[in-house]
């Protein structure tokens, strides 16, 4: 059997945090990290605090974006470890993971819908990037799209709909259709890839260009009446802010800022490791309407791909006695 290999370090610091209620109080985020060498998933909570444990470590091979299924239990991601990129479920609890593409070209971008029965995700098996949807298992395979570009598929909270950026229309723009690919429809145009659903499922959140020259700023949309708002700050010529994800209290959307070198037009193409060195996750407050607060903690670790809420049901978790000493702080090494 091929021997794959999955590290899980679970800490102290989270159990006795979640025990004193503070998983109950504090939203957390978990990205992938900027240095290429580093696997591991990480958190950061909304007060900007970086939180060592636990971490998440999958691997071999170049992690790509990842989604967190509904429980808290598992993550899916894209790995190019076989050589092809393709899509994997990691299990919090066994510390395996599976394979479940093995077409041979490239599957990304891997969505896990709010019901837990399905993983969206984006593929050039045809010769373009379309949007298909498989079971959790990875049977079932569908393809929802078959016209322009696609970008990542992103659920509605009730697993009814997808929304995703295409440019079907000669541009960059927002749509949204049903869980089988039926009744697509135009919402707006974008200025970048990625867009988020509101908890309550009206709103979906993009990115668009401003009313200033060079400017962008995260809008929403409502999705039945196209009433559109904006939510942070015009950011201007050399800043690009990208993933927007809604927290699932509706309070937060959070997104990664870049900045980009001041002499990017004399340089021309630049190196992966300066694009993103002064990177940050933001936060913009959707009661006000407005805002976007660094959190610092972050600047300089983000990379240009992978920003999820972690699921309660992750941070719940109420170890047995006799898991403990698994828990806190040692290193497991499982080969299947």
């Amino acid at each position: 059997m091929k021997r794959i290999r999955i590290y899980v370090v679970l800490g102290m610091t989270l159990l006795l945090s979640v025990s004193n209620g503070w998983a109950v109080e504090t939203e957390i985020l978990s990205f992938l990290p900027r240095n290429g060498g580093d696997r591991s998933i990480h958190l950061v909570n909304t007060g900007g605090q970086l939180l060592e444990t636990p971490r998440l470590i999958v691997g071999p091979g170049r992690i790509g974006t990842f989604s967190w299924s509904p429980d808290g239990r598992s993550v899916t991601y894209g790995s190019n470890q076989d050589g092809d990129p393709n899509i994997y479920v990691a299990d919090v609890r066994t510390n395996t993971q599976r394979q479940l593409t093995f077409d041979g070209n490239r599957d990304i971008w891997p969505a896990w819908s709010p019901n837990g029965k399905w993983i969206a995700f984006i593929s050039d098996r045809v010769g373009e990037m379309a949007i298909y949807r498989m079971d959790a298992d990875g049977e079932n395979l569908m393809r929802l799209t078959n016209q322009g570009h696609c970008s990542r598929p992103i659920w509605s909270p009730d697993s009814q709909r997808i929304a995703f950026t295409s440019n079907r229309r000669d541009k960059n723009s927002l749509y949204v259709m049903t869980a089988e690919g039926r009744g697509v429809r135009y919402l707006a145009e974008t200025s970048f890839i990625g867009c988020t659903w509101s908890p309550n499922g009206k709103e979906i959140a993009f990115i668009a260009a401003g009313d200033i020259l060079g400017s962008v700023a995260l809008f929403s949309i409502n999705v039945d009446r196209k009433k559109q708002r904006q939510l942070t700050q015009l950011y201007k010529e050399l800043t690009i802010i990208s993933q927007p994800t809604w927290s699932p209290s509706g309070k937060w959307i959070a997104y990664t800022l870049t900045e980009l070198p001041i002499d990017l037009l004399g340089q021309g193409l630049i190196p992966v490791a300066e694009f993103f060195a002064k990177s940050a996750i933001c936060l913009a407050n959707t009661t006000d309407g407005r805002g976007g607060k660094p959190l610092e903690a972050t600047r300089g670790l983000v990379s240009g791909s992978g920003l999820e809420w972690v699921p309660e049901g992750f941070l719940s978790v109420s170890p047995s006695a006799e898991k403990l000493m698994t828990l806190w702080g040692e290193l497991k090494q499982i080969d299947e």
